[in-house]
């Protein structure tokens, strides 16, 4: 009996503990409290055995346990380009991590919601490693705060979705990541001061060295990096690094230049670079006739097997497409401002204005220098509204072929004064240029499909300069 008295005694001591522990024995207590004790589990007194409670882990306290995040990895595909695009089987990144928080900079809180977290299997896998390596390397430093990447499936990242939305983020290539912040803070940072530039300069040094292909960060940051990979963005990054990788079997994309109003022109290099066929092919010169800029884009993923080398400009013209306007943004149509052939005539914004001079223009003397530079043997040019294919003199072989493949009729008709074909027949006079008039309007998929092919197909059989 006393024996029975005795063991009585003890539990309801064990009991007054555990509560005293509740009450006053701060954080581990709480931690602790909801655990058995193991002098009562090992007595087998009624002691319900009960899960722990989750381990809150505290801001920069990196020995803190904290359960590795399941991700539901698949091969993915990115289509297209970063700024437009589709991703194919894309991959979840966590809402949280041991090295890492999501942010939704829409709502401004974390985590980052789930369909503003996808992006490639290799983009998931590149930002895991990068970010654990860099947790390693600093345990006493916050973790870092992951921002968006691709939607669900790709595609227009705009402002419709929330904030001032993304340009590009549209194939599961792209991930913003927050700088870190001296105070440890778990969110972006609010200006520049607040950056922790050593432990950001560490984490840009990471991605470069894990194979981004460009990093864009803000021109108050201080931070630094090699050329053609790290390039400073003057707005919206001062918050955040953008990091951009590589897709494998990626497009090789060039800036060729910038616009009269800073817009960029880019070149896309598809098939053999060393291949002795080469070729041209130019989207849109004038702003309001882009209608071949989608059958360029579908050129460049058509033609990544091609032996021959292809360089496809969307848009020579960004600043006319943005306005709408035949001219670029100094009133100049930029189809008159070649060389060959130019006179002076009207006024800016006038239909044909020429410029003041030939090659006044950014954008024309940017055509110029990649004509000099490819030297190719085909160059197509695309415009609208007509329907034709139309050129004379040596180009017209090849026009005709191209007329037939997609069903348009051919005119034997010259190039006005001050016009790229007939600048290019002055200068290249092997050469092959001439003009594919597309139907008013914005063109079917399987038209865009056609023209495309005829592209490829004609680069193919381009053959070298004299």
């Amino acid at each position: 009996m006393l024996r029975l008295t005795q063991i009585a005694a003890t539990v309801a001591a064990l009991g007054t503990l555990a509560v005293v522990g509740l009450s006053f024995g701060g954080r581990d207590a709480h931690r602790d409290a909801g655990r058995p004790l193991c002098c009562a589990t090992q007595s087998g007194v009624g002691v319900p055995d009960r899960p722990p409670l989750p381990v809150v882990r505290r801001i920069g306290d990196r020995r803190a346990p904290a359960r590795k995040p399941r991700i539901a990895w698949r091969w993915s595909r990115a289509l297209g380009f970063p700024w437009h695009g589709r991703l194919v089987r894309g991959v979840r990144l966590p809402r949280a991590g041991a090295d890492f928080v999501t942010w939704n900079p829409v709502e401004k809180h974390v985590p980052n919601a789930g369909w503003r977290r996808y992006g490639t299997d290799r983009l998931v896998r590149i930002l895991v490693r990068v970010l654990a390596a860099y947790g390693r390397a600093h345990p006493q430093a916050s973790r870092v705060a992951v921002g968006d990447l691709s939607r669900t499936h790709g595609g227009d990242f705009g402002p419709r979705f929330g904030g001032i939305g993304h340009a590009s983020h549209q194939n599961g290539l792209d991930v913003d990541v927050y700088y870190p912040r001296r105070d440890r803070r778990e969110r972006p940072p609010t200006s520049p001061r607040q950056i922790d530039r050593a432990l950001a300069q560490d984490l840009l040094d990471r991605f470069v060295r894990a194979g981004a292909a460009q990093i864009f960060i803000g021109p108050h940051t201080g931070l630094r990096g090699p050329r053609g990979v790290v390039a400073v963005l003057p707005a919206y990054h001062d918050n955040h690094m953008h990091v951009r990788i590589r897709a494998v079997g990626a497009l090789r994309t060039y800036l060729l230049g910038r616009s009269q109003r800073g817009r960029p022109i880019r070149a896309i290099l598809v098939g053999g670079p060393t291949s002795a066929r080469k070729t041209v092919v130019v989207g849109c010169i004038h702003g309001n006739e882009c209608a071949g800029i989608p059958i360029v884009r579908r050129a460049a993923e058509l033609g990544r097997r091609a032996r021959t080398d292809l360089w496809l400009v969307p848009n020579l013209n960004p600043d006319g497409a943005a306005l709408g306007a035949r001219q670029n943004g100094r009133g100049v149509d930029l189809n008159r401002n070649f060389p060959v052939g130019w006179r002076a005539r009207g006024r800016p914004w006038d239909a044909e204005y020429p410029g003041p001079r030939p090659l006044s223009e950014r954008e024309a003397r940017i055509a110029v220098r990649l004509l000099e530079r490819v030297r190719p043997a085909v160059t197509i040019w695309f415009h609208q509204p007509q329907a034709v294919v139309r050129i004379t003199g040596q180009s017209a072989a090849a026009a005709r072929r191209y007329a037939r493949w997609v069903g348009l009729p051919f005119r034997p008709l010259g190039s006005p004064p001050g016009a790229a074909t007939a600048w290019q027949h002055r200068r290249f006079p092997c050469a092959a240029a001439f003009v594919v008039e597309l139907p008013p309007g914005r063109l079917p998929k399987r038209a865009v499909n056609r023209h495309a092919r005829a592209v490829v197909r004609l680069a193919a059989l381009a053959s070298p300069l004299c």
